[in-house]
């Protein structure tokens, strides 16, 4: 620019000195050194920081495409590199095995709300059962009460069925001697032997009912009946069956019996992963680097990407301005911008925000420690987010493809002198692209 202003000049000092208007001497000769420190003072190194500028690049958000599940691969539809709408199908996994756990669950959960239907006919004969347990130990304490009694009553019967064993003896032993004396029949005889048996066979049964009755009254532990021990612990068996019942009926969540509530939680997220085995767009777009194919199995592993996805509404434009001349550049200035993809069009841009740290300011939590500055170290500049104005209906902002790059200007509230010369550079710079990109 320097050069073309340079030019301009001996172009008007000779026009003036075929006029004669000035003589040629040696001043005149100097003149155009002069006239060219006089520009590089006074416009174009205030310039730098008046109306700095940079290159260009546009950005696009290239979305990683894992699914939540795994499985194997299908069905691909995403062509590559064509526009693709948002909630579009990208691929699909086999549903089978989640389709199988929903149908389990499913099965579950109906089954679980049948039981939840009957908890409270469970704790009404719960409730039968410590009734009845209750009613056994009244039962048992009233037969343990009359023990005593029973055993006195068969220590009698014992008694009396002796009596009638010794009088059957002495009936038999009389029948036996009026047989040998021809005095009585043997059928007679014969029915004094059997009753002797009979009365033998009472005694004996007499007995066995008295030691059972005996054993009933000592079966006891710590002085308490063992009767009464036994309905006392079924009683308590019936009561614990209460209780559960109890809080099986009052396990709710919401309203809702627990299980009933934890199964039907799982149903949704089984469905959930079912319905994740169709992959859709995030977005209005595009797929780079198809390489997809069915028969594939893919993880739900983030570090592993299947499908890398353009989004289309992502473009973001950043130029980068040296660390000398940002000191004056704040959102919201007016900035043109040129693509070498559009020749010969300067498109109008606000600044949106000013990145402040480059890659070598960053520290990244790693084992290792960080290099200290050096003089070799060469200074990177800080990247200036700009947003497009609006460029009229035929020009698509969104769709700047991008790794497009360029030249931007940014006008500071600095050395407002400078912006014309800076806004015919970038005028120029977008015309020469026609011929000779950078």
């Amino acid at each position: 620019m320097i050069l073309f202003l340079t030019l301009i000049y001996v172009a008007f000092l000779a026009i003036l000195v075929k006029l004669k208007v000035i003589q040629f001497n040696l001043f005149w000769k100097l003149s155009p050194l002069l006239w060219m420190v006089l520009l590089l003072v006074v416009l174009f190194i205030p310039m730098q920081w008046g109306a700095p500028s940079g290159v260009v690049n546009v950005y696009r958000t290239v979305v990683e495409i894992v699914p939540n599940v795994s499985g194997e691969v299908i069905e691909v539809n995403a062509p590559g590199s064509k526009p693709i709408r948002k909630g579009d199908v990208l691929f699909r996994l086999d549903p089978q095995p989640y389709q199988i756990e929903v149908d389990r669950l499913l099965a579950g959960l109906k089954e679980a709300e049948q039981t939840s239907k009957m908890l409270p006919a469970g704790l009404a004969e719960a409730d039968a059962n410590v009734a009845q347990a209750e009613a056994a130990i009244v039962a048992a304490t009233k037969q343990a009460a009359s023990l005593e009694s029973a055993l006195i009553a068969a220590k009698a019967n014992v008694t009396k069925s002796q009596a009638q064993r010794e009088l059957a003896r002495s009936d038999n032993e009389r029948a036996q001697k009026l047989l040998a004396g021809n005095a009585t029949s043997p059928e007679e005889a014969a029915t004094k032997a059997r009753n002797l048996e009979l009365a033998m066979a009472s005694v004996e049964s007499a007995q066995a009912s008295q030691q059972q009755a005996q054993l009933a009254l000592e079966s006891s532990i710590d002085g308490v009946n063992t009767g009464v021990i036994e309905a006392q612990e079924r009683l308590k068996a019936a009561q614990a069956a209460k209780q559960k019942a109890e809080f099986a009926v009052a396990s709710t969540i919401n309203g809702e019996n627990t299980q009933v509530a934890q199964l039907r939680a799982q149903l949704a997220t089984a469905q959930y992963n079912l319905a994740q085995t169709t992959v859709l767009a995030p977005a209005d777009g595009f797929v780079v680097g198809m390489t997809l194919r069915p028969g594939q199995r893919v993880a739900a592993f983030p570090v592993r990407t299947w499908m890398a996805f353009v989004d289309s509404s992502s473009a973001q434009i950043a130029v980068g301005v040296d660390q000398n001349r940002l000191r004056h550049v704040k959102p919201g200035q007016k900035a043109d911008v040129v693509l070498e993809l559009y020749p010969g069009r300067t498109l109008t841009a606000t600044v949106d925000r000013i990145a402040y740290i480059t890659p070598q300011g960053q520290l990244q939590p790693t084992g290792v420690v960080a290099a200290a500055p050096s003089s070799s170290q060469k200074t990177l500049p800080f990247g200036v987010v700009l947003t497009l104005d609006d460029a009229g209906p035929e020009f698509d902002i969104h769709e700047l493809p991008g790794g497009a790059t360029g030249t931007a200007a940014i006008y500071t509230d600095s050395v407002k002198a400078t912006h014309l010369i800076r806004r015919v550079m970038i005028r120029m710079e977008t015309f020469m692209n026609y011929i000779m990109p950078s």
